[in-house]
């Protein structure tokens, strides 16, 4: 009774209830009319514009975080989808990540396959349950993911028969999760799902799980048979009794029944030419368990052109297709039967549609939205008839041929859009809602025009006899004719009724190879006796190889070899990138600095363009931030002295072996300290608090600077005490040492301290604003 209740409201309309005990007096019987075509619905008043979802709609076919408030959708016919995660582990020494994803509840009956994987826009390809290579967007293959990803997909619950993917050597879902101790306690009842298994590979882009699009394939895809599993079940469905539902109308083996003319096979013109047959209707979609039942049997009439109606006589819902009709033996209304007036209702000129758009999933593309577009020819229009488009969504559809035949029906019957409402006598009880049946009028013109009953609302006048107030509208066997439909493609440019939504380009970050100091490149060739060697490479804009350090080389080379690097050892391109050098000094054999005529066309970093971009690995040499910072440990034990000297043992820094080193360019160092001591017995104290950094470069030469701030004759201890200065970075910077020095006359204080605390210093490169 719960789906009963919930459809008052939409009986109310028609001015009357349903419910336990109705009388004949108030007996309405009719459509419910959110299941007609948009365009009959609308012209009979009774529209309701369609929701496309909700923002946030936790019951949607896209890959959700682990969540409460997540749905599980059902799933008919083929679908791409995927759904929430429900489930995650780490095991392998934190290595391999593995994931649960529910796709959808089960149905009850149809049985489960599993077609296309896609992992973000790359189609993976299975041996086994094992990934071996991957096809992607612009059809190359690699096998780089070969045996990193496992996947098995199951539909009923966790055991190893419930398999669905692979067909083949088949284990229980329990085996895929490290905590998923046995099938008796993760059961996963009646739904299906697919474990996935992932081993972390940072090189080749497997950090997590990519977004998944994976082809469920539903056999349980005949409208009949789809609505009447959704409206008899209790788990996601709408809970109905069958003997609440005229089966007949929905799985019957009569012609007129939804199954039957579902299956019924029309022909189509496929893109390539030819000709070819199709059935009529199929459901292929995703019904979200967030939207009301009836909503989502809404969708599924809607997606297969059928009238969802109550029949008051039998006291049960029924379909009723919105198809061609034998009108030979149909129920003849005219003067003799008619007691009222007619009332007559056409669609306005500046109302009338001559436009549909429909978007649906196209399969195509993965079930991404695409539109079909068609229009009434211009020689069909009325005079002075304004464009009048009408845009909607069918939701239970993916391929362009059912969307087209919908789309055709749906503006064809809009153009026979005369609706009347009229009175009947006892005799009329015998019509049903959704016959067609034939009127004669003289004052009309009417002679046996066909009209297909809307709503039926049966009377009880003062005399105690039954009459009936009915409401129809205009109907035309030749608008259910099988229309010409030719399939397209989605990459038919040529095809002006498809709308390609704007595709967004993705971010363009620079990989992490783009360095200016390259360590640790190996020789691709010699031109000479010598084998290999090891360097380090600088570069600076705008394409200049600066300064190889060689780190290592085999003893066998001469003056005079030539030594090429690949340009992809160089965060480049192979031979577009290359870098060559003369070896200019050997020792024994082995080369040794500085090398000569160095050439080749570098890749280098531009600040200007990549400037924003802050990867871990880049820090220290891409972006704004910290290159070089210390803490150094407090000195507290600084003989009182009135001479400059150092704080701690100079920091010792080799930038050649590290694996950035440091961006040329000017930089801030930046340091401070805090005097320790108490005041001597005159009031007066000196201080001094000042930073030495000495640098080199490649060939030897040496650049010393040391600044920093004086107090004199101090009356008080200063709380802070800084040491500021620009630095200059050359291109071919070497090895270098920091070291903070100072001066403290101070006396030990209570505890016995004297000397420097809060030591800090850093060495920035600001690359967005001001360098003082």
């Amino acid at each position: 009774m719960g789906i009963i209740t919930a459809l008052k409201a939409v009986f109310t309309f028609f001015g009357g209830t349903v419910g336990a005990g109705f009388t004949a007096a108030n007996l309405v019987a009719g459509v419910v009319t959110a299941g007609i075509a948009v365009g009959t619905a609308r012209q009979l008043g009774t529209y309701l514009k369609p929701s496309l979802g909700a923002m946030g709609d936790p019951g949607t076919r896209i890959q959700l975080p682990p969540g409460t408030d997540n749905k599980v959708p059902v799933i008919y016919g083929d679908v791409y989808t995927s759904g929430p995660i429900i489930d995650v582990n780490i095991s392998n020494q934190n290595n391999t990540m593995h994931y649960c994803i529910v796709l959808s509840e089960k149905t009850d009956s149809g049985s489960y396959s599993i077609g296309e994987i896609w992992w973000n826009d790359a189609r993976l390809n299975f041996s086994g349950h094992t990934v071996v290579s991957k096809l992607d967007k612009n059809a190359t293959t690699d096998s780089n993911w070969n045996g990193k990803i496992r996947m098995r997909a199951y539909a009923g619950g966790t055991g190893s028969a419930n398999q669905i993917f692979p067909t083949t050597a088949k284990v229980d879902a329990t085996t895929m999760m490290p905590h998923w101790t046995n099938t008796a306690q993760y059961t996963m009842s009646d739904l299906v799902f697919i474990m996935v298994e992932v081993d972390y590979d940072a090189e080749n882009s497997l950090q997590g799980l990519g977004a998944l699009s994976i082809e469920v394939q539903n056999s349980l895809n005949n409208p009949g048979e789809v609505l009447l599993d959704y409206m008899t079940n209790s788990r996601y469905g709408a809970g109905l009794q069958t003997a609440d539902i005229d089966t007949d109308s929905l799985t019957g083996s009569g012609a007129t029944s939804m199954k039957s003319i579902s299956n019924e096979l029309i022909p189509y013109t496929p893109a390539g030419g030819g000709s070819a047959t199709r059935k009529r209707y199929t459901i292929d979609g995703v019904l979200s368990t967030f939207d009301t039942v009836k909503t989502n049997m809404d969708k599924i009439c809607m997606a297969s052109s059928a009238f969802f109606m109550f029949d008051g006589k039998q006291g049960k819902f029924k379909i009723k297709m919105n198809h061609t009709e034998d009108t030979s033996s149909a129920f003849e209304l005219n003067d003799d039967n008619i007691i009222s007036g007619i009332k007559v209702q056409n669609t306005s000129l500046f109302d009338q549609y001559n436009q549909i758009q429909v978007e649906f999933a196209d399969h195509q593309r993965k079930d991404q939205s695409n539109t079909v577009f068609i229009e009434t020819a211009a020689g069909n229009r009325m005079a002075n008839e304004p464009d009048n488009k009408l845009d909607y969504r069918i939701d239970m559809i993916n391929n362009n041929i059912q969307a087209k035949t919908l789309a055709n029906i749906d503006l064809s019957q809009t153009r026979n859009n005369q609706i009347l409402s009229l009175g009947g006598d006892h005799s009329t009880l015998q019509i049903d809602v959704g016959d067609v049946v034939k009127v004669t009028n003289d004052v009309y013109g009417l002679t046996n025009a066909e009209y297909r009953v809307m709503r039926i609302k049966e009377k009880e006048d003062e005399s105690s006899a039954l009459t009936t107030e009915m409401t129809m509208i205009k109907y035309n066997n030749n608008i259910y004719g099988n229309v010409s439909v030719t399939q397209t493609t989605s990459n038919d440019p040529g095809n002006a009724n498809v709308v390609i939504p704007p595709v967004i380009p993705p971010i363009i970050t620079p990989p992490i190879i783009f360095k200016n100091i390259i360590s640790n490149a190996p020789s691709k060739s010699v031109s000479g006796s010598g084998t290999s060697c090891v360097m380090t490479v600088f570069k600076q804009l705008p394409s200049t190889y600066s300064t190889v350090f060689v780190t290592s080389s085999t003893a066998d080379f001469v003056i005079g070899d030539t030594v090429t690097i690949s340009g992809a050892s160089l965060g480049g391109v192979d031979t577009v990138h290359d870098c060559t050098f003369t070896v200019d000094n050997v020792s024994s054999g082995l080369i040794t600095n500085p090398v000569g005529n160095i050439s080749g066309t570098a890749l280098v970093y531009d600040g200007d363009i990549w400037g924003g971009y802050i990867p871990t690995a880049p820090l220290a040499n891409l972006a704004v931030g910290t290159q070089i910072e210390d803490q150094p440990a407090s000195n507290l034990a600084f003989s009182n002295t009135d001479v400059v000297k150092d704080i701690f043992t100079p920091r010792e820094l080799d930038f050649k072996l590290s694996l950035d080193g440091l961006e040329p360019g000017d930089y801030s160092f930046i340091a401070s300290a805090t005097p320790v001591g108490a005041l001597p017995h005159a009031g007066l104290a000196n201080f001094s608090f000042r930073a030495n950094v000495v640098t080199s470069d490649i060939q030897g030469n040496f650049n010393a600077e040391e600044f920093g701030t004086s107090i004199n004759y101090s009356t008080t201890i200063p709380e802070n005490m800084v040491a500021v200065r620009k630095l200059t970075i050359p291109a071919d910077l070497s090895t270098g040492n920091i070291v903070l020095r100072g001066k403290n006359t101070l006396d030990t204080n209570s505890g016995g301290q004297i000397g420097f605390t809060n030591l800090k210093y850093d060495w920035v490169r600001i690359n967005k604003g001001d360098i003082f």
